[in-house]
This record gives C-alpha cells, structure tokens and sequence, in this order.
C-alpha cells in the first residue's frame, strides 16, 4: 500500500470515527439512562450512590469504611409490590440502621 493510500485509509477512518462520536455525544445528551450511578471521590471511594431498582429509588452518602460497612446516610422512595408506598431515611453506621424516619 503506498502512502496517500494509507493516508487516505486513515482520513477515512478518522472521519467514521468523528461521526460515530457525535451519534454518541447527541444520543447522550438527549437522554441518559441508567439504574446506578456511583460518584467517587479524588481516592476513589465511593461517596455518593443513586440507585433505582426494585421500585425503590436512593439516594445514599456515604463515609469511606470497609466493604459492607456502610456509614452514612440514606434518603429513599419506595413503590412496594404489595402495601402503600414509602418514604424515608436512614441513618447507617457501620452497617446497622441506627436510625430511621419514614412518612405516614
């Protein structure tokens, strides 16, 4: 292969790549949609966590601790299969609701 032909092979697939990545950058600006989105801090530990599953959704701020020992707080909406819906907050230490507010 010469070389304006490797060049040209190299435009080409340049611009399909510029295009691929504006399809992707208006497809997510339109709309981002996902079930959990998990912010980290500058150690990469997790802080902040939205959730939205099982018909609940959640908010969740958290201290750094060991793996299953959440610390933190809790604000969360819940659309049980059976029962009225909730409502709440909670308060977790260590991995224990050590406090809890629901409304109604």
């Amino acid at each position: 292969m010469t070389m304006p032909d490797q060049t040209s092979r190299i435009e080409d697939r340049l611009a399909s790549l510029e295009l691929e990545l504006a399809l992707l950058r208006a497809s997510v600006e339109e709309r981002l949609r996902t079930r959990q989105i998990v912010v980290v801090d500058e150690e990469g530990v997790e802080r902040i966590v939205l959730d939205a599953r099982h018909g609940t959704g959640s908010v969740l701020v958290r201290l750094a601790g060991p793996p299953g020992r959440t610390t933190g707080v809790e604000v969360y909406a819940s659309q049980p299969e059976l029962g009225p819906p909730e409502i709440g907050l909670c308060v977790l230490r260590d991995g224990d609701v050590v406090s809890r507010w629901t409304s109604g």
